[in-house]
């Protein structure tokens, strides 16, 4: 018979693709947003502790900062979301993708097309720390085996080209990219990741200062998956962090901190042709100025995140969060009312994530469009959405329950 802890360990590994907040700094953050989820799927206590120790454990750490500031960019609660291009109409339907073997499984990345989802099965072996990974083309699922454990590919261009991570040891992190099924290995310093590419083959993501301190990480860009790593330059001596994509035109975002033990995270881009890097400012949000912000995504000249403000009473459901857009062509900041967390944008503007009640969702401007669940779901209505598409007609994710999570797909007119 499993015991509540296994339960809730096994269902919260499947949580690490939510930027519930940063993964080693703010501890505090990750047990309240474990309390939250306990109590809307009435999992047992021992799951508040457990959403600290797995999520630090999965992820890449993103470590808060502080540093100089661009000149602020005015803030609104009113978005001014470009039209869609087309009538989209906000008309979604929900099909379950295909996994072989065992049906559970999850979203983790797309290509701007919709045209191939990446994804992770359910752990495998003993140790619940092997996971099997996807690629659908359409409703055909190739399956890929990395090396090691903890394995994830999180993201995929239009040509197919993938990128991803795993664990090599306890300490060691291995950069991958699968190019039509071939796993290659990427060139690193010891140890580090890949976490986004660009349709022009370039590569982002970390590498880990300290072996034995694996969230001590510096951004790195690969020109291609034969290159090897180019280590971003910083805002300041002390800073560390990863970047977290790279947009069409070669733009690199980057969620960093100062170094400081509690410092907030901040984004920095890196933007084409520039010599140094640029520190965003924290975004205003309703109260006051952001204490700290985590970057999601850079597609299209637009940056969206999840920015947080710390309060001297902190609400059961923790701090407040709100989602957040940044237009790198004006620098103007817009807080986007209805969603939780931001898990996908595309090169619109649009966002796409966790609305009222983590129910998947998205963000057309001042519209709020909750996504469906496929025919015969009898679970919760709770997930997440990782990818969507730049015309808005295809979005990839998860739908959960208290005993199942399986990778969807929305298509929407």
């Amino acid at each position: 018979m499993r015991t509540d802890d296994e339960h809730v360990a096994d269902r919260l590994r499947w949580l690490d693709d939510e930027p519930a907040g940063p993964p080693r700094i703010d501890l505090p953050g990750a047990i309240r947003e474990a309390r939250r989820r306990r109590r809307n799927r009435r999992v047992a206590a021992a799951g508040a502790a457990a959403l600290g120790v797995l999520t630090m454990a999965a992820l890449p750490a993103v470590l808060g900062g502080d540093g100089r500031a661009a000149p602020a960019p005015a803030a609104s609660p009113s978005p001014s979301t470009p039209a869609p291009t087309g009538p989209w109409q906000g008309v979604c339907t929900a099909t379950l993708l295909p996994v072989p073997g065992d049906p559970q499984g999850a979203v983790t990345g797309g290509d701007p097309d919709g045209r191939w989802l990446v994804g992770r099965r359910a752990p495998q072996g003993q140790s619940r720390t092997d996971f099997g990974l996807l690629i659908w083309e359409g409703d055909r699922a190739r399956e890929v085996q990395l090396p090691g454990s903890l394995q994830r590919l999180t993201d995929v261009n239009r040509a197919g080209l993938a990128v991803g991570s795993s664990s090599a040891s306890g300490r060691d992190w291995r950069a991958w990219a699968v190019r039509d099924g071939e796993v290659i290995g990427l060139p690193v310093v010891r140890s580090g990741g890949a976490t986004a590419v660009n349709d022009a083959g370039r590569i982002v993501g970390y590498r880990n200062l300290v072996p034995e301190k694996p969230w001590i990480q510096r951004p790195v860009v690969w020109d291609s998956y034969r290159s090897q790593p180019v280590d971003l330059p910083l805002p300041g001596p002390q800073w560390e962090g990863t970047a977290v994509d790279v947009d069409s035109d070669g733009t690199v975002l980057a969620a960093m901190s100062n170094g400081s033990p509690d410092g907030p995270t901040r984004a920095v881009v890196w933007r084409p042709g520039a010599t140094r890097p640029e520190l965003l400012p924290l975004p205003t949000v309703p109260g006051g100025k952001a204490t700290r912000f985590f970057p999601a995504s850079v597609a299209g000249g637009w940056v969206t995140g999840t920015a947080e403000r710390d309060v001297t009473v902190v609400p059961r459901d923790g701090l407040p969060r709100y989602a957040v857009r940044i237009d790198l062509r004006t620098g103007r900041a817009e807080v986007l009312s209805g969603v939780r967390w931001v898990g996908a944008s595309n090169g619109q503007g649009w966002l796409a994530g966790a609305v009222s009640g983590d129910v998947p969702g998205v963000i057309i401007g001042t519209r709020s469009v909750k996504l469906p669940v496929p025919d015969g779901w009898r679970g919760e209505r709770q997930g997440a959405v990782t990818s969507f598409s730049d015309d808005g007609r295809v979005l990839g994710g998860k739908l959960e329950s208290d005993d199942q999570v399986r990778p969807v797909r929305w298509t929407c007119r």
